[in-house]
């Protein structure tokens, strides 16, 4: 029919955060097996988080065999095991009642992440990894009352890692292990602050009957 439009082909198809989410983790499992190596990780991982279509995405993964391409792609039986926070020139956070998986990997280039685990749903994992790839950008943890954190490990290249003191943990603490690398950037590890606290009470107070 005259003024229809073709179907188009896959490679021009627009491509999503998961979609670029997968890809990530595929050059990922590609370099720990020595296909490819940090310089060009960093390089492919950049091109992965601007493309735009799933002839992009392809274009990153061409050349790498079948069996590591299927190694980055993540399966619903692992999803409370890992999960994947990707984003490039943006800002993005978990709050309240979120799910906390075992391993949360965090990849940000130039822009912010905020994880705050004050609120959120550990369903039994006692000790979380948060995995940072971290450039030109901005990480703020905040640790639940009566937990633990510990970026020691986190290897930090003309990057400020700022972790006040916490306190000792209780009995039931859970303990938050921050690794991975920050490069040209800023990660704070930190409790709740009272002005967000007294907030948080403030909206709580609101929602009740007559409050």
């Amino acid at each position: 029919m005259s003024g229809e439009l073709e179907p188009l082909a896959r490679a021009e198809l627009r491509a999503s955060h998961e979609d670029r989410d997968i890809v990530v983790d595929q050059l990922r499992v590609a370099a720990g097996d020595g296909r490819i190596d940090a310089e060009e990780l960093d390089q492919r991982i950049e091109a992965a988080l601007n493309a735009r279509t799933y002839g992009e995405l392809d274009r990153l993964i061409k050349d790498l065999p079948p069996s590591a391409q299927a190694a980055g792609v993540v399966r619903p039986t692992e999803v409370e095991a890992s999960q994947s926070i990707t984003i490039s020139h943006g800002n993005t956070h978990k709050r309240g009642a979120w799910l906390v998986p075992r391993r949360l990997v965090v990849t940000v280039r130039h822009g912010s992440v905020l994880l705050d685990f004050t609120e959120a749903v550990f369903h039994g994992v006692r000790e979380v990894e948060v995995a940072l790839d971290v450039r030109h950008s901005n990480v703020r943890v905040i640790v639940p009352d009566g937990s633990t954190a510990d970026a020691t490990a986190v290897n930090a290249r003309h990057a400020n890692v700022n972790q006040r003191n916490l306190g000792a943990g209780g009995p039931d603490a859970i303990r938050l292990v921050i690794t991975g690398q920050a490069h040209h950037s800023n990660v704070r590890v930190q409790r709740l602050s009272g002005w967000a606290r007294r907030q948080r009470a403030k909206r709580a107070y609101r929602a009740l009957p007559g409050g």
